[in-house]
């Protein structure tokens, strides 16, 4: 068999052992029902509030979702991005019911997953096998299978697609010369676009990356620059995202801007929880890793990469519990982290990156080396089911049916999590749940209106006249229009937090409408047009390399 015949062989077998190991994972989905989660009909109504808005023509970015809070519309587009949500509302486009569609999408992730392991596990590994048993172990770990199925956090669970790949162009940046140009401001975009938490941790890590190798970056100001133009690429790439949430809040305040929903110092983790595996990686494969290192040590054959690995993964555990001083953090931003055992996210790919890192390197000890390759990659196998077995049969919550138009019932469009971007001053008590739900109120008088299917309230003023409170929750980018097209003043009532108008007498019918503002259209164009450089720069890269292999070859 020839060199290129064996690689594309080869690569053919990677790309069919990722669809079987995400197929595995998907174990649980396999009954009718969605296995239950945490957050899960949070996001199974973000995917059905997407789909309603591309409908009725609302476009992309969908910065309001309209038909959350039965009608009164929920901001959760903005602050939180749902680009990487795309997916399943393209299952439900065609066709497919929100169990099926959502079932999918959570495969398309495990998929990507594997991927984004295998290849960053390669790269730092230099061999195919050490990307391998890393896939292996990083999508089968404990934390990626609660994440999506005790968790259901899908946020936090498309980050894990990019962290290993984030932490590859800090590796490539101090390691490899900058080889991969780009990476680091794709892979940190993508986590920014897909959960904000995980794009903070990443930041640290990256901080914490550079300082450590400071004397590098001291002696080749090239990096330096290279950072820079790295980090402002990735602000362009991804200002149609953090702009608008900037613009909303010096406009007003929330929910989360008063009052987290949790302190970190609260969800700290025990010892106990920890070597249990609750929201931790399993212990075993810690200690697998440990174990491995003490023989080879021993042995004098062992990964120096390997054992920094099983050091940073201890150090992370360690920095679960209340050893770290997560009080002093609670009094930064930082308390936005929520949970320090977020940072499992980064323990089970150390772990696994370590184990595949000082298995290859065990592979000089032994004759019989692919034996040696086939079993190791079948005891990862086995871990990872012994992972999935923990979260299927203990960790699960149940079941749940999702039928076709299930978002259509009212009731089912109040699951908004814990009211982080509701404006501060609402409450769901006078709006949502007051006998006077759906209805404007001008002065003492009570109209009655009606929600379009584009996202809008229209309503007939009549004699009334005065200060209206229309039934939308504000958000700045509201606009409303009266019958002879003369457009009104909304601003927000400091009362409820609600969308308010000035009407004039006589004012006849007037329709209130989400229009966007202007920083959230030109960020927009400014994200688009940088994609589109981006590409058209890979494109006459691409161009220039193939004419430099022609030139050669003639």
């Amino acid at each position: 068999m020839t060199g290129k015949k064996k690689d594309k062989v080869e690569s053919l077998g990677i790309v069919l052992l990722v669809l079987l190991i995400s197929g595995a994972c998907m174990i649980p989905c396999f009954k009718t029902g969605l296995p239950y989660g945490d957050d899960q009909q949070v996001h199974m109504l973000r995917v059905e509030s997407i789909l309603k808005a591309l409908k009725s023509g609302q476009g992309y970015p969908v910065y309001i979702y309209q038909t959350m809070l039965e009608g009164y519309g929920y901001g959760m587009g903005i602050f939180y991005p749902d680009l990487f949500l795309l997916p399943a509302v393209l299952f439900r486009l065609c066709g497919a019911s929100p169990e099926i569609a959502m079932k999918l999408y959570i495969y398309v992730l495990m998929v990507c997953t594997g991927f984004a392991a295998y290849y960053a596990g390669k790269c730092i590994g230099r061999s195919r096998y050490a990307g391998t048993i890393t896939m292996v172990l990083y999508t089968m770990g404990h934390y990626h299978l609660e994440d999506v199925y005790t968790r259901f956090a899908l946020g936090e669970v498309a980050a894990m697609i990019f962290a290993p790949l984030a932490f590859l162009g800090l590796y490539d940046l101090t390691e490899m010369g900058h080889s991969r140009k780009g990476l680091l401001c794709i892979s940190y975009a993508c986590l920014m676009l897909s959960h904000t938490i995980s794009f903070v941790l990443c930041v640290v890590m990256g901080i914490i990356w550079v300082f450590a190798g400071w004397k590098k970056f001291a002696a080749c100001r090239r990096l330096i620059v290279a950072v820079c133009m790295e980090v402002l690429a990735c602000a362009v790439l991804t200002c149609y995202y953090w702009l608008p949430v900037l613009e909303q809040f010096v406009d007003g305040e929330f929910y989360v801007s008063n009052e987290p929903a949790f302190y970190t110092h609260e969800e700290t983790q025990s010892l106990l929880a920890i070597v249990s595996g609750k929201y931790s990686v399993a212990f075993i494969e810690i200690g697998i890793l440990a174990l491995m290192l003490f023989v080879s040590i021993y042995k004098k054959v062992y990964n120096k990469k390997a054992l920094m690995c099983l050091v940073t993964a201890a150090v992370l555990l360690v920095c679960e519990t209340k050893i770290f001083p997560w009080k002093l953090i609670d009094r930064t931003p930082f308390v936005s982290i929520q949970f320090p055992w977020r940072l499992n996210m980064f323990t089970e790919f150390f772990a696994a990156l370590g184990i595949a890192l000082q298995s290859y390197e065990l592979m000089t000890l032994i004759s019989v080396r692919k034996r040696y390759m086939y079993a190791c990659v079948a005891g990862s196998v086995l871990i990872g089911l012994f992972n999935m077995n923990m979260v299927w049969n203990i960790e699960l919550g149940g079941y749940v049916n999702y039928p076709e138009g299930y978002a259509d019932n009212a009731g089912s469009t109040d699951s908004i999590g814990f009211w982080e971007w509701l404006p501060a001053e609402g409450d769901l008590a006078t709006s949502v749940g007051s006998e006077n739900s759906g209805m404007v109120k001008c002065e003492d008088t009570y109209i009655q209106g009606r929600y379009g299917s584009d996202g809008s309230y229209e309503f007939d003023a009549g004699e009334a006249a005065g200060e209206c409170v229309v039934p939308k929750y504000y958000y700045k980018g509201y606009e409303a229009i009266m019958a002879d097209g003369r457009k009104l003043t909304v601003s927000k009532c400091l009362n409820n937090g609600l969308a308010e108008i000035l009407v004039p007498p006589e004012a006849g019918k007037v329709i209130v409408k989400y229009k966007g503002t202007k920083i959230q259209y030109w960020s927009w164009i400014i994200s688009i047009s940088a994609v589109m450089l981006m590409l058209l720069i890979l494109v006459m890269q691409h161009a220039d390399e193939k004419g430099k292999i022609q030139s050669n070859m003639e």
